[in-house]
């Protein structure tokens, strides 16, 4: 079999012609009119963020400690904060206490690893 040669010169993939996000979805158009989006992050948006991490931790505890707890005295509030959406940070802690996942992780410790 013959190799096939690769030109230096070769065109790699072309970027997308339209920016997108962390999770490859299209990115709605940006544009500076006061009804349309703005560029990046304000600081409200970011304090907002931030609120919503520090109550999530208080929610979760260390490791998980206090979720059962919170879930059982207020449910609605959970629910409320879950459709809000989950900070990206806590994303993968908070599925395995919603799932009981990383119950069986702790009780069966090295079979997961």
């Amino acid at each position: 079999m013959e190799k096939k040669k690769i030109d230096e010169y070769e065109p790699g993939p072309l970027p997308s012609p339209r920016p997108l996000d962390r999770f490859g979805f299209v990115k709605q158009e940006v544009n500076n009119s006061p009804h349309g989006l703005t560029k990046g992050k304000s600081a409200y948006e970011f304090e907002r963020e931030e609120r919503r991490v520090r109550k999530w931790r208080k929610m979760i505890g260390v490791g998980g400690s206090e979720w059962k707890h919170y879930v059982q005295r207020n449910p609605r509030v959970v629910k409320r904060c879950i459709r809000k959406g989950v900070p990206d940070c806590l994303r993968g802690l908070v599925w395995q206490l919603i799932s009981g996942s990383r119950d069986i992780l702790l009780m069966n410790p090295g079979v997961y690893e």
